[in-house]
């Protein structure tokens, strides 16, 4: 299971979504991190409690025209750029 970092708010400006932190120890000027369409869907709709890959893929299918294939290879993506980008983490049991 993985959790959403604390302090980390979606905001959009126009047609674009991103991530912004809202604690002065998230601040990284060095980075901006964007969101697509589906992205920032995933990302308003994950529950806090914590979730994974296949709660990822189930959000996909309910909302997009793909197979729950597509749907889990690109959660698995997802998930992988957002640890990369240091937004979420692996929840402790």
């Amino acid at each position: 299971m993985m959790k959403k970092i604390n302090g980390l708010a979606l905001r959009h400006l126009g047609t674009e979504a991103f991530l912004v932190a809202e604690s002065p120890a998230l601040v990284n000027f060095d980075r901006l991190i964007t969101l697509n369409a589906s992205a920032a869907y995933v990302w308003k709709s994950l529950p806090d409690s914590g979730f994974d890959t296949s709660t990822i893929a189930h959000l996909l299918t309910d909302r997009y025209d793909v197979t729950e294939a597509t749907a889990l290879a690109d959660a698995h993506t997802l998930v992988d750029v957002w640890k990369q980008a240091g937004v979420i983490k692996e929840q402790q049991p």
